[in-house]
């Protein structure tokens, strides 16, 4: 086919197509464009919505935090009070702990008369009073005293014998220990 057209028609029907091209790229464009804006509108209420929600969630936990703060305050108040009860727990001493190992050391054929146990006790001279059957029982004492790390600087106070003593422990035997409070804990 033969072109017999003028060339004046032809540059005519040239610019028209790519006229048509370009307002077909345009109307691309624009709604390209159109389609970003409406992304980013959607884009904009979604993080809006999602910062108003976070938002009242903050808000929510500070009014917890601040109920939280009365338990965390008792908290503080009750690990002091465990604390002062736990140094007070350090230092007591339990007597009959104390009596019961003392005890333990007291061989066969003595009995204690008198001993006195109380906080001034510990670490200071103390007296004990025992009756023995034999003079043999109270150095098995003194000895029995001396191998303990429960008690330190055992010597004997007295001794005295009762012949008209009806019990069957005639000798009276004063010991002088010191009563150690680091064995008993």
């Amino acid at each position: 086919m033969i072109n017999l057209l003028p060339k004046q028609y032809k540059k005519d029907i040239k610019a028209g197509r790519t006229n048509l091209l370009l307002v077909r790229y345009n109307l691309l464009m624009i709604g390209a464009l159109i389609f970003t804006l409406a992304s980013m509108a959607i884009l904009y209420f979604y993080l809006g919505n999602s910062k108003a929600g976070a938002e009242l969630t903050i808000a929510d936990n500070k009014t917890k935090v601040g109920e939280y703060a009365v338990v965390e305050t008792k908290a503080a108040e009750f690990r002091s009070h465990l604390t002062t009860a736990k140094q007070i727990l350090n230092q007591e001493v339990t007597y009959t702990k104390t009596v019961l190992q003392i005890a333990h050391l007291i061989p066969a054929g003595v009995v204690i008369d008198t001993l006195a146990l109380d906080q001034k006790t510990f670490g200071t001279a103390t007296v004990i009073s025992a009756h023995c059957k034999t003079p043999e029982a109270a150095t098995a004492l003194k000895s029995s005293f001396q191998g303990s790390p429960l008690l330190s600087n055992v010597h004997f106070e007295s001794i005295t014998v009762n012949e008209n003593d009806s019990t069957g422990y005639p000798y009276t035997v004063g010991l002088n220990i010191t009563i150690n409070k680091v064995a008993i804990q």
